[in-house]
């Protein structure tokens, strides 16, 4: 496991490449680019979502991982980590709904936190580097 605080500026850097990774019940495999991930505190993982792939496999699995990237121009120097999450609390209305989409707004644009649909809270299960070559789980 990493360092959270080490985690924590991997994924609330504004360069960050963030990826997001579910499956379906059956284990069909989604992956998606998003840039609303935040990670508020050590434990705590959000995100702001439409009605997607993503969101409907959450709503199945409960389940997600966060990749966040760094890249670099020296591959090898490339930064991130993984995050492995268990939805908490995924809200289809009320004040966690509306500050997600006033942020996608202002980060964003207001056609783009027109389609935000859930505002999502994860607990963090594990996490690991970028590039881990132990075979432990």
């Amino acid at each position: 496991m990493l360092d959270s605080r080490t985690v924590r500026e991997l994924i609330n850097d504004p360069h960050r490449i963030g990826i997001v990774a579910t499956t379906d019940r059956e284990g069909n495999p989604n992956a998606a680019v998003f840039g609303s991930v935040r990670m508020p505190d050590e434990m705590t993982v959000t995100m702001a979502l439409g009605d997607t792939r993503t969101a409907q496999n959450l709503l199945e699995t409960g389940k997600a991982v966060f990749m966040s990237v760094l890249p670099h121009e020296e591959p090898m120097k490339t930064q991130g980590c993984r995050v492995y999450l268990k939805v908490r609390l995924m809200e289809k209305e009320g004040p966690y709904l509306d500050a997600a989409k006033a942020r996608v707004a202002a980060e964003a644009n207001e056609r783009a936190a027109g389609m935000i649909k859930y505002a999502v809270f994860f607990d963090v299960e594990s996490t690991r580097p970028l590039i881990d070559w132990s075979p432990n789980k």
